[in-house]
């Protein structure tokens, strides 16, 4: 069984708006992410809430997409190059599209950061709020983590072509 056609039309009901911007927001970005890894692609998406805050998603990063577009191309890639800092973004990339899978809420096919916080009670919100916190710094602890990596291993290539060939 498939999923129902549902109309084309603009959503008046306000909570209902925000909650589909949230989730569709999501799956854009998400699509996006999955494009760039599997296909090796570069994408920029700009998104712009009904409220008007601007969401971006970016692979390398927005800007440097948004640079090679309006001709700035400031990327090394392009001369063979490849700074450790877009290589472990790639790699962090990857590994959140994983997680993402991973967390997914099948019967509402949504996240649990998406949940509607506005029938949330004090307690749920506190709660919701330290799980994201908890969330955040594991990320930037792997982040920080797998930057190490990479700058610890591109010194090693280096020592170790000044020793075979200095």
């Amino acid at each position: 069984m498939g999923r129902k056609k549902i109309e084309i039309r603009k959503i008046e009901k306000k909570s209902s708006l925000e909650v589909t911007f949230s989730k569709r927001r999501t799956g854009l970005f998400k699509k996006a992410g999955e494009l760039c890894v599997l296909c090796g692609a570069e994408a920029a998406v700009i998104v712009f809430s009904p409220g008007g805050r601007a969401f971006v998603f970016g692979h390398p990063t927005a800007d440097a997409v948004i640079d090679r577009f309006l001709g700035r191309d400031t990327d090394t890639s392009s001369r063979g190059v490849v700074p450790a800092e877009q290589v472990v973004h790639g790699q962090v990339q990857r590994q959140y599209l994983e997680a993402v899978g991973r967390t997914e809420v099948k019967e509402e096919g949504g996240f649990w950061w998406d949940a509607p916080i506005e029938n949330m009670g004090l307690n749920e919100l506190e709660q919701f709020k330290g799980s994201l916190e908890k969330l955040r710094e594991k990320v930037a602890d792997r982040v920080a983590e797998m930057t190490l990596m990479m700058v610890m291993e591109s010194g090693e290539r280096c020592r170790s072509f000044v020793h075979y060939h200095g």
